[in-house]
């Protein structure tokens, strides 16, 4: 459906290009996109093969484990039915790391073993346990302290400072993820009553 919805904005365009002698301009932008694409993806594939040989040097050094149980202190009461030495609570942490990086593509694996081992110990249930929920909310709610990926696109398009937008970032995805918990735990003592 997405697919005839943009072929059908394409189309548009193209005839309206024609009718109002724009197609120069057109034409013009077919042709230069293809190249900004090409080297926007190459910043951001660099930046990505880049924090993933930071993330193996930490894992094999054994920083990740150190920063891993800090993390895991932090948000153990988010998940109370979960053992601190649980090994779902470590991919969590690891998600969780990864994603305040902006590190989208290093934190999915992260992500995927935790949620596989949370429906391990939920018995492989077709009812999504509480520790699932709430990790898929605040993994939704995006908690970002460096928008790496932002800071690579802003500076690719020569953005006069590309880090500007930091603390916006910290502080709307930090308020996005406070809420998502609010509206978790209250959603589970809505649920009890």
């Amino acid at each position: 459906m997405i697919n005839k919805i943009f072929i059908f904005i394409f189309l548009v365009g193209l005839i309206y290009a024609g009718c109002t002698n724009r197609a120069d301009i057109v034409v013009t932008q077919l042709l230069s996109a293809p190249k900004e694409a090409f080297f926007l993806f190459l910043d951001i594939y660099v930046l990505l093969i880049f924090w993933g040989g930071i993330l193996q040097i930490c894992k094999d050094s054994g920083l990740l484990k150190v920063l891993s149980r800090y993390i895991i202190c932090i948000i153990h009461p988010l998940f109370k039915n979960l053992d601190k030495e649980e090994e779902a609570l470590q991919y969590i942490s690891m998600n969780f790391m990864a994603n305040m990086l902006s590190m989208g593509s290093a934190a999915t694996p992260f992500g995927l073993l935790a949620m596989k081992k949370l429906d391990e110990l939920n018995n492989h249930s077709e009812v999504a346990s509480d520790e699932m929920i709430t990790f898929l909310l605040i993994n939704t709610s995006g908690l970002c302290l460096i928008p790496t990926m932002l800071i690579a696109i802003r500076s690719q398009y020569h953005s006069t400072n590309p880090v500007a937008i930091i603390p916006y970032i910290a502080v709307v995805s930090t308020i996005s993820t406070i809420l998502s918990i609010v509206l978790d735990k209250g959603g589970r003592v809505l649920a009890k009553r």
